[in-house]
């Protein structure tokens, strides 16, 4: 049984992970910002959450003491949530926007990490799961600055495996391709259902000990890159 922190848990993949997660006997923190949402999610899973907006600094660094507090250690974070306000031209975004997504999606999981090195490094344990996305290995027009954050998030969790493996901490970066959730504004069911996403996060705390998944890439069978 392992403390859990997911963010991003109010819908898609994160909701489906917390069940996951829980259903399979780990204690979990699951986080969000619509309060309803989190209500409904501790029915289904039995797990803990926490109401948290992540575009604010603060809540974010109290969000992992919050966690510490109900769970008593953290020996898996998981970094999933993430945000693209909308598709749109270079000369088009707004100031507001680009600082929003660098705070969701760049920020705030730099600092829970910043925060679970600081409990792992003592414990010489701990397991780290950055959920990138396959826009970081692309360049997409109208994607530029949702691109932009998840390519610094990318190269962030790179280095952040080699500063934390020697301390017995696993680090890993995934790069999912197109899942069908309400990221998108139509349906997408041919792309991956967000359940399918949990199992296989999920698996990542199944693999022998001895082993580290620095990097993995997983897709819909409709893409093919």
């Amino acid at each position: 049984m392992k403390t859990i922190l997911v963010t991003g848990a109010t819908s898609g993949i994160g909701y489906e992970l917390a069940k996951e997660l829980s259903h399979k006997g780990h204690q979990v923190v699951a986080t969000g910002r619509n309060p309803e949402k989190l209500a409904q999610l501790e029915q289904e899973a039995n797990c803990h959450t926490i109401a948290a907006d992540l575009t604010d600094p603060n809540q974010t660094v109290e969000l992992f003491q919050k966690t510490l507090d109900k769970l008593g250690r953290l020996d898996v974070l998981i970094n999933n949530a993430g945000m693209n306000s909308r598709k749109c031209a270079i000369e088009e975004f707004t100031l507001e926007e680009f600082d929003q997504q660098y705070a969701v999606n760049l920020r705030a999981p730099a600092l829970l990490c910043r925060e679970a090195l600081k409990v792992m490094k003592p414990a010489k344990s701990g397991q780290i799961i950055n959920v990138v996305s396959t826009v970081a290995k692309r360049s997409n027009e109208t994607m530029s600055v949702y691109t932009a954050m998840k390519q610094g998030f990318a190269g962030f969790s790179a280095i952040l495996m080699k500063e934390a493996q020697p301390h017995g901490i696993k680090v890993t970066s995934l790069f999912p391709g197109g899942a069908d959730t309400n990221f998108r504004e139509a349906d997408r069911p041919e792309y991956m259902h967000p359940a399918s996403v949990a199992s296989t996060i999920s698996l990542l705390l199944e693999l022998p000990s001895d082993v580290v998944m620095h990097e993995m890439t997983f897709r819909p069978p409709v893409e093919i890159e």
